[in-house]
């Protein structure tokens, strides 16, 4: 990955805290007690939904357009400057990641540099897997019955799409109609797998330093080597030694410089709660500034609708030199457009722009919609091989996967949610960890 109850006040989770001395107590809506004169609140920040309901919409309409011959595709050219804009709306990809890795790291960030108390890994654990497994696995069952049955022989292929293990082989695919999205699923499960380690290795690295701001740094340093790993293990996928759309490509390793500049947005976001005069200039640059990296933003984006390296607006496998400019922006994207809806409190046009009704039931219902979209087009025509009118199919998908992702939320996601309460110690409400005022 909730609705807005009268803003922010009424509504539970973000941001932890601690100082010397006894324990203190904790607000009502919090599960945990941490130590010191400060106290926690989980709050629910609409705007940080509806960021999740603009990324899926974007990968819906790369994918559409993909699917609609909109996009350029082996020898067919992208059908003007609208078809380069669709292929490149794979800049969303780069928000889930980034928020996964901001959202899933606050308490962490939170315990390393403010002291309070650690996340309990087992609660953490099952709130993860109720949060994705239950409704990823019915999205399974439903597209191996409908549209994989007879290249289905054997057990272990479907035991390996719902152990998230498809990715790992090329042959994965030849069963994966439906599914072809949730590669990126895969790369999350391993990030919540390795997350409690990175935690613990930079608090190691950043928690003995003197004050807030200075294991803010030292938090980013740590994460530096992250964002390197991602950037290096792009390159080998490129390699033309590789072949064009490598399983390798789909791999965690890649992706983790996305997730690590989340993280990096979590250390920001959580010094500015607590010591906000010790903060590093560019988080005070985005709070002041909330517009200015939108527009920032969006600048990346149209440079990489013009791609200076490679060719735009096709969905072809990339050459080194386009393949590793495209990450390169697609970093910076990511970076720009989701901080200002991490600081601790955005500005009312960010707000306004990212918790109004329709962001936020799009954002609700955000996980159906990257979980179905695919599949609506296969259960449409068939197939995903260009053809056809985008305005009819983006109709068609839309619709499709609003219906079925309205039905996983409320039949699937909310009942497997409610068990986070007696399993994860947590609301069902979505929401983040957060200093009490």
């Amino acid at each position: 990955m909730r609705p807005r109850r009268g803003h922010r006040e009424a509504c539970p989770r973000l941001f932890a805290d601690q100082g010397v001395g006894p324990v203190a107590i904790t607000t009502s809506r919090s599960p945990a007690a941490v130590s010191g004169t400060r106290t926690t609140e989980r709050r629910f920040l609409p705007e940080l939904e509806g960021m999740r309901g603009l990324a899926a919409l974007g990968v819906l309409c790369t994918h559409v357009g993909f699917s609609s011959g909109m996009v350029g595709f082996m020898d067919k050219e992208p059908d003007g400057f609208f078809g380069v804009m669709l292929q490149q709306l794979h800049v969303s990809l780069p928000i889930f990641f980034v928020l996964s890795g901001m959202l899933l790291y606050r308490p962490f960030a939170l315990a390393t540099i403010a002291g309070t108390r650690k996340p309990e890994i087992k609660p953490y654990f099952w709130r993860r897997a109720l949060r994705t497994l239950p409704a990823y696995w019915v999205l399974v069952a439903v597209t191996l019955i409908t549209l994989n049955r007879e290249a289905v022989h054997s057990v272990w292929q479907v035991l390996r799409p719902l152990l998230l293990l498809q990715v790992y082989q090329l042959d994965a695919r030849l069963t994966g109609n439906g599914t072809e999205q949730t590669w990126t699923l895969a790369t999350e499960i391993a990030f919540y797998a390795a997350l409690p380690l990175l935690a613990w290795a930079l608090d190691k690295f950043a928690g003995r330093a003197g004050d807030p701001g200075t294991r803010t740094r030292r938090v980013l340093w740590g994460l530096t080597p992250l964002v390197l790993i991602g950037f290096v293990y792009a390159w080998y996928t490129f390699l033309p030694s590789m072949g064009d759309y490598p399983a390798q490509n789909e791999w965690p390793p890649k992706w983790l410089g996305f997730i690590a500049v989340g993280m990096g947005l979590a250390a920001l976001s959580a010094c500015a709660d607590v010591a906000p005069d010790r903060v590093p200039a560019f988080y005070r640059f985005v709070q002041k500034n909330p517009v200015w990296c939108w527009a920032i933003a969006i600048g990346i984006y149209l440079l990489a609708c013009l791609r200076p390296i490679g060719q735009p607006g096709h969905a072809d496998y990339p050459s080194m030199a386009g393949g590793m400019t495209e990450h390169f922006l697609y970093t910076l994207f990511g970076l720009f457009l989701v901080a200002p809806v991490t600081v601790p409190k955005p500005s009312r046009f960010v707000v306004g722009a990212m918790s109004n009704p329709v962001m936020r039931f799009l954002g609700r219902i955000s996980y159906g919609l990257y979980l179905w979209h695919i599949a609506v087009i296969y259960f449409w025509r068939g197939d995903l091989m260009p053809r056809g009118s985008f305005l009819g199919l983006f109709a068609v998908t839309l619709t499709g996967a609003v219906v079925l992702a309205t039905a996983s939320f409320y039949l699937i996601e909310s009942p497997a949610m409610r068990l986070r309460e007696r399993l994860g110690k947590a609301s069902a409400r979505p929401s983040v960890e957060t200093i009490a005022p």
